[in-house]
């Protein structure tokens, strides 16, 4: 089933849709810095959740930054160095050094005896290997999710989200796959196997072979003397064996509560095991206790005492509060160590003592009173402005709430960075905040702070701190009209009237409150419970899920981040709701387009300018997109990846991670949490702004992927468009092959290259450009783009390099040739022809303008599409004849579980996957 699409692809990119005057953004760090404590004690550094620790036979630590996207070292005198990871999530670095290199949230680790550290690269699903001579390389895992390669070389295997590692004697690396339900084993050769797990969660198998038992989201792992090997077998609550021969059975269990016992055991989802030279395991639990469990099989606590805090150091481990420990190791001399949430605590074996070696805490070296771009913020999630002009923040991972004052100094306003509740009636900065995640001034200066994690409001006037909203009793749901007593459940968000009222965003409630400045609570939108019904009704009456924000407009109309429907809903001064942006599908789609059908991913923060403009945190997107006021939406900041780069230039090319709460300030620039870059950033407007089609804009040109119209990195031989001014003729022209058999890279005085290359041209007119990128760019981690126009230069773009950059156009065909919609829906077992580009390399010519001819070419990275999350059988996934870039690919839409209606379908080619897109099934 083979198609030319060519005159559907030309017709589909000519036709733009109104235009709309969309500011240029430049962007620039405001608070925050990436300085962690390197080269100092490792007690004074900063770090974020720590996921995996290790021990070498020297006695040097290793620790997984995860948060940072870092692997760090502590030496033997107690000094902190980073020395894998530059601290921005993504993959690179191969062959290089790897405190250069990119991680994706690392989590366990495993030093071997010749200097080698194993790397659990979660995000990326990949194993790592830092030699000792400081070089990093992948030794398992394409990147691609998923299962395969058994019995070849562990490079070239799929895993799926390995979370620990561990080694034995004989150099053999275990690897747990968290959502694989396995544990692979990869010999000193390189070879994989699956040593325990089917692949399916579940409780079954004992007392056989490991391959035919079932695990249940796999964690930690531990190798004894003897050879055995020990399982953190999270999701059922117990620790399993594997013996030498693959026998496997539970070695731990809860201790049931029929046997009379005098120290009871209750195993609540294990994550981390170790063993010592004498056979003692040890295992660490989400109920804050290290537990024990000797060879003579005697159960102990070891560590903490149950309630979650950090208290104890110097004293016995056994009378100490652990925060929230994940992973352990032990050394040579049998001291067990602890990730303990942001620090690692020590045990010491001969004298059962605790003491923390690595980690601040956020306590003290914070930055304060210095400039706040110097300063170390950590998961900041909201921002406000008073007044006086100082900008306040919700700095959530350290516990506090800071001040950036007019003069740029940083101060703490509230919390001593101690996770608690404490503090009413005495100043704030000596109060416990525990997880505040958004705040909003008041217009009599009060400034509330959204108590997350104790589920309250805390109001802070004049210095001092009291609670304004909640009982810190958690997850209760119902109201009491005095505000003190209404029962809140992680509250995320609060803004303000110029009334005086205060709303909360009460987000395990799925509602917002109202408390009117007379004291009295109601319910503002959303019944209590989650779902996405009731747009055009009364707000109060409507479903709500997990919102986490609110903004409010001078007429009265309140905005909610509803996260977890992928929108943006708006109340009316009237109390009717309806959504102004997200179409309720989690992807990353529709800029130029109706703002309610484009895809967003968990939004997380919103604001609205006196001109009626929207501006939101598509948080799972890593951009902030604009609504204008012709209902049309557009991406103003981020390249759709996380990461972090762009200040002092366009914020269009800027990388930003996870952007949450935002406002805009009087001169209408935006200022919003890049939480995951833990920073405060704001975009500020350029004077003018341009015209442009259904694309943002640059500050000259946007270069945006054909299909998804949507920003971010480029892949060799991507069909691309770009939008500008002034780039091409004012009628537009489309683009045909020359005698050589290539598309012409000029186009009626319009041309693109790229790094020099030119690109060859579908069609130019004023305002837009469709091209294919050569595939010379492959390999590059930048090129720069240049538009000419009459042999002159009219705009140039820097943009970051990819493998792929997949994206599907919208229309699919039926398996009788007509075109897939509501009304022409297909029929499960059928098969459906999708168009897409960003494929890559293929094993063709790779000759940009080249129309694929027969044996046609293939990508050389794996395809794979999923139907609702089911993976679709492929019968052909290729180029398209006759097209240059263009991608197709005929799948058999599943059958079974897959509903009738629309469903989404996502292309990934490589590791890179495609915004979702939707099919229509009968």
């Amino acid at each position: 089933m083979k198609h030319n699409w060519w005159a559907w692809l030309v017709l589909g990119w000519a036709s733009a849709l109104p235009a709309a005057d969309v500011p240029a953004y430049t962007i620039q760090t405001v608070a925050g810095s990436s300085f962690m404590g390197d080269g100092g004690s490792a007690t004074s550094a900063q770090i974020g959740s720590i996921q995996g620790v290790a021990v070498d036979a020297k006695g040097n630590l290793y620790l997984s930054d995860t948060d940072h996207n870092r692997v760090r070292k502590v030496d033997t005198a107690g000094i902190i160095t980073t020395i894998a990871g530059n601290g921005t999530a993504g993959f690179s670095g191969d062959g290089g050094p790897a405190s250069g290199a990119q991680l994706n949230l690392p989590y366990g680790l495993a030093a071997d005896a010749a200097g080698d550290l194993y790397i659990a690269d979660f995000g990326n699903n990949r194993v790592r290997r830092v030699g000792p001579d400081g070089t990093i390389e992948t030794i398992a895992g394409t990147g691609v999710e998923g299962y395969s390669g058994d019995g070849v070389q562990a490079s070239g295997a799929q895993l799926y989200m390995p979370r620990n590692v561990a080694l034995d004697a004989a150099g053999n690396l275990y690897i747990s796959e968290f959502e694989g339900h396995r544990v692979r084993k990869v010999t000193p050769a390189g070879a994989i196997s699956t040593v325990a797990g089917t692949g399916i969660a579940g409780y079954s198998g004992d007392t056989g072979p490991a391959t035919l038992a079932q695990l249940n989201f796999p964690a930690g792992l531990a190798v004894d003397r003897t050879g055995a090997l020990y399982i953190a077998d999270s999701g059922n609550n117990r620790v399993r064996k594997i013996l030498p021969g693959g026998v496997i059975s539970t070695y731990l269990v809860s201790t049931p509560t029929a046997v009379p016992v005098a120290n009871p055991i209750e195993l609540l989802t294990p994550t981390g095991v170790a063993m010592d030279q004498s056979l003692n395991l040890y295992v660490s639990d989400s109920s804050g206790v290290v537990y024990s469990y000797t060879a003579a099989g005697v159960w102990a606590s070891f560590a903490g005492t149950g309630p979650l805090g950090y208290a104890g150091d110097g004293g016995r481990a056994t009378a100490a509060e652990l925060t929230a420990p994940h992973d352990l190791a032990v050394d040579l001399t049998g001291d067990v160590f602890i990730a303990d949430g942001v620090r690692v605590r020590e045990v010491s074996g001969a004298s059962g003592n605790i003491a923390t070696v690595a980690g601040d805490g956020y306590l003290h070296a914070v930055g304060d009173g210095t400039p706040a771009t110097s300063a170390i913020l950590y998961q900041p999630s909201a921002v406000g402005f008073d007044t006086s002009g100082n900008l306040y923040i919700a700095d959530t991972g350290t516990e506090r709430v800071r001040i950036v004052l007019a003069t740029g100094l940083i101060q703490t306003l509230a919390g001593d960075g101690t996770a608690g509740y404490n503090g009413d009636g005495m100043a704030a900065t000596a109060a416990e905040l525990w997880e505040p995640t958004g705040l909003a001034l008041g217009p009599s200066g009060s400034l509330f702070v959204a108590d997350t994690y104790c589920s309250l409001v805390r109001e802070i006037s004049a210095g001092v701190i009291s609670t304004f909203a909640g009982t810190n009793e958690p997850c209760k749901t119902q109201e009491n009209p005095t505000p003190i007593k209404t029962l809140l459940s992680a509250p995320h968000g609060v803004c303000t009237g110029s009334d005086g009222s205060v709303y909360i965003v009460d987000t395990d409630n799925n509602r917002v409150l109202v408390v009117s400045p007379n004291g009295i609570a109601a319910t503002f939108a959303g019944n209590g419970s989650q779902g996405d019904a009731g747009d055009r009704e009364l707000a109060r009456f409507a479903q709500l899920n997990l919102p986490s924000a609110c903004a409010l407009d001078g007429a009265g109309d309140m905005f909610i981040a509803d996260t977890g429907n992928h929108r943006i809903r708006e109340v009316t001064a009237a109390g009717v709701i309806g959504a102004v942006a997200g179409s309720g599908a989690a992807g990353y789609s529709g800029d130029g387009g109706e703002a309610t059908a484009a895809a967003l991913y968990a939004p997380s923060g919103v604001a609205v300018d006196g001109n009626g403009r929207i501006f939101i945190a598509d948080t799972g997107n890593h951009a902030i997109r604009l609504v204008t006021t012709d209902g049309l939406i557009h991406t103003i900041a981020g390249q759709g990846a996380p990461g972090f780069s762009g200040d002092g230039g366009d914020a269009l090319a800027a990388f930003l991670s996870s952007p949450s709460g935002m406002m805009l300030d009087g001169a209408g620039d935006l200022y919003f949490a890049d939480t995951g870059n833990n920073r405060v950033r704001r975009l500020v407007p350029e004077t003018d702004t341009v015209t442009v089609g259904p694309a943002p804009a640059s500050a000259a040109l946007a270069l945006v992927n054909a299909a998804s119209q949507s920003q971010g990195p480029v892949a060799p031989g991507e069909i691309v468009t770009i939008y500008g001014a002034a780039i091409g003729p004012t009628s537009g022209v489309t683009g045909s092959f020359d005698a050589s058999g290539l598309v012409g890279n000029l186009l009626a005085g319009a041309a693109v290259s790229f790094d020099g290359v030119p690109a060859p041209l579908f069609y130019a007119q004023a305002s837009q450009i469709n091209a294919q990128v050569p595939y010379t760019i492959a390999g590059e981690s930048v090129t720069q783009v240049v538009v000419s126009y009459q042999g002159l230069p009219v705009g140039t773009l820097n943009l970051p390099v990819v493998a792929s950059a997949p994206a599907l156009f919208t229309a699919a065909l039926n398996q009788d040739g007509t075109v897939n919609a509501a009304s022409a829906p297909a029929a499960r077992g059928t098969v459906v022809t999708f168009f897409g580009t960003g494929e890559g390399l293929t094993n063709g010519a790779n000759i940009a303008g080249l129309a694929a001819a027969a044996p046609y070419p293939i990508p050389t990275l794996p395809v794979t599409l999923t139907v609702d999350g089911i993976a679709a059988q492929l019968l052909y996934a290729g180029e398209a004849p006759n097209f240059a870039g263009l991608l197709q690919v005929d799948a058999v839409i599943p059958g079974g579980f897959v509903p009738s209606g629309p469903v989404s379908v996502q292309l990934t080619v490589g590791v890179a996957a495609s915004p979702l897109f939707t099919v229509w099934l009968q």
